[in-house]
């Protein structure tokens, strides 16, 4: 008995650390999770807290909208933003590697949702899209992995319309998370403007606007 209790401790200390380390590295030069990693983005034990539908369902996503997925990983919420928005509606997936947009790819096939979805190899400082195209960008886990956020910030209000939302969401077990604060912070010194937050500290949900819109504009997120 004592030997399990000394092992599980032992175990225990090993996740601690590990994680510990990969915050650091992360806070110290921030990166995208390496592709290697991927199946941890779908692991059940981060879906127990975190369902793409039921996140998504936050942002007010609607048929015949154009979405942008920012960092879209392996596809998980990029599947679900394209079942959402429908045939008249678009997703730009966007990843910066390679390996990551071709799970993306084969999810969207397995689940018969590719007609409606574009994917961009790319970074956040250069989308590959015109001014003023989209209804609302998603940020899920990825802020914390971008070096320069204020760049990505302004780039994102380039391709967000008038009146459009942006829609950041951190969950605390990913290494680069950052605090609401932070993320705040970030999006107003770029000229965003917050309209509301939700969740805990664990899982957070926040949406902000272009600082142009009016409020009569700025309508449609359930819950903010």
């Amino acid at each position: 008995m004592k030997f399990l209790v000394n092992s599980l401790a032992a175990g225990a200390g090993t996740v601690i650390g590990t994680q510990v380390s990969l915050r650091v590295g992360q806070q110290r030069t921030p990166h995208p999770m390496p592709h290697q990693f991927a199946s941890l983005l779908d692991h059940g034990l981060r879906l127990r807290y975190r369902d793409p539908l039921e996140t998504l369902g936050l942002f007010g996503i609607a048929p015949g909208m154009t979405v942008l997925d920012l960092g879209c990983g392996t596809g998980l919420f990029t599947t679900a933003m394209a079942r959402m928005v429908g045939p008249t509606g678009t997703v730009h997936a966007v990843d910066v590697q390679q390996p990551m947009l071709d799970a993306t790819a084969a999810r969207l096939a397995e689940a018969d949702l590719a007609q409606n979805v574009r994917l961009h190899h790319a970074g956040a400082y250069a989308l590959p899209l015109p001014d003023a195209s989209c209804d609302l960008a998603v940020v899920v886990a990825t802020l914390g992995e971008i070096p320069d956020r204020y760049a990505a910030m302004l780039e994102l209000r380039r391709v967000l319309k008038p009146g459009a939302r942006l829609a950041v969401s951190e969950e605390l077990p990913d290494p680069g998370y950052l605090s609401g604060r932070a993320v705040r912070t970030s999006a107003e010194e770029a000229g965003f403007r917050l309209k509301g937050k939700t969740g805990s500290f664990f899982c957070y949900h926040m949406v902000f606007v272009n600082s142009f819109a009016t409020d009569d504009v700025v309508t449609g997120a359930v819950g903010f």
